[in-house]
């Protein structure tokens, strides 16, 4: 006899590890990487990323998936337009709910007609997050899947509860990407994979030949902000957030903010 369907149904497909991921590569003659940025952010780090696995992989890589314009000019045709995603907001998603739907469930379609070796979605957790609960509800059946892999961890040192939260990532994600180094740590407390893999501002501060200068006189600290500007030439930069909607959205009261921060003197 065979098993009952409620403990077929309960068998999980087992990941790709990182070695056999590399063997199915070399097996079919290229590696597939199923990409999915639904922020410029995202589409900036994802577009390093191809890049980079293209230049060290020493098989042929192939993209498909979701991103932006940098993600085009590494060769990603993607399945939509990322703005159609990147919405900001409770009351601005509502109107949006159903096309969201649609656009995860397309995604995962495609995903498995690509069939990727693997999966990596670059930050936007809410999109990535239900993306890969249904692909792996879609790949329980298979006896492996795609590795699954995020980019860019979620923020949950600043979360309620955040090691309970965490531990949830477990379900559906086989590795993360983290972008500071203390994330790594938490979540190899927890026995979650992560590898930390640098900031991308630390990539762009090398690429314009950045040296940090350590001011000899601990002193010249002690002046007004304006005095201290001058002198180093520096600017006060603030970023609302990676998508344009949250730039509209937020602008004005990060414009108020930083005025009264320009007046107000450095201790």
């Amino acid at each position: 006899m065979g098993r009952p369907r409620s403990l077929q149904s309960r068998s999980p497909a087992r990941a790709l590890s990182y070695g056999r991921v590399v063997d199915a590569a070399a097996r079919d003659g290229e590696l597939r990487v199923f990409v999915v940025a639904g922020e410029v952010s995202g589409d900036s780090l994802a577009s390093r990323l191809m890049a980079s696995l293209r230049a060290l992989s020493p098989i042929p890589v192939r993209f498909s998936g979701v991103g932006g314009e940098l993600m085009s000019r590494e060769g990603l045709l993607t399945l939509f337009p990322i703005e159609e995603i990147a919405i900001m907001g409770l009351w601005e998603r509502l109107p949006h709910i159903y096309s969201v739907k649609k656009k995860i469930e397309d995604t995962v379609n495609a995903a498995m007609v690509f069939q990727p070796h693997a999966v990596v979605t670059i930050d936007s957790k809410g999109f990535s997050f239900r993306l890969f609960r249904q692909l792996k509800c879609r790949c329980n059946q298979k006896i492996q899947r795609p590795l699954y892999v995020h980019y860019v961890a979620p923020s949950f040192w600043a979360w309620k509860g955040s090691e309970s939260r965490l531990s949830k990532l477990h379900d559906f994600v086989d590795h993360v990407l983290c972008i500071l180094p203390f994330e790594e740590e938490i979540c190899k407390l927890i026995a979650l994979p992560a590898t930390y893999v640098g900031h991308p501002l630390l990539d762009d501060a090398i690429g314009l030949n950045m040296r940090p200068r350590l001011p000899s006189d601990k002193s010249k600290h002690q002046r007004s902000s304006e005095a201290f500007r001058l002198e180093h030439g520096l600017h006060l930069v603030g970023s609302a957030g990676p998508s344009s909607n949250e730039v509209t959205y937020l602008w004005k009261s990060w414009a108020t903010q930083g005025c009264h921060l320009m007046s107000t003197p450095l201790a």
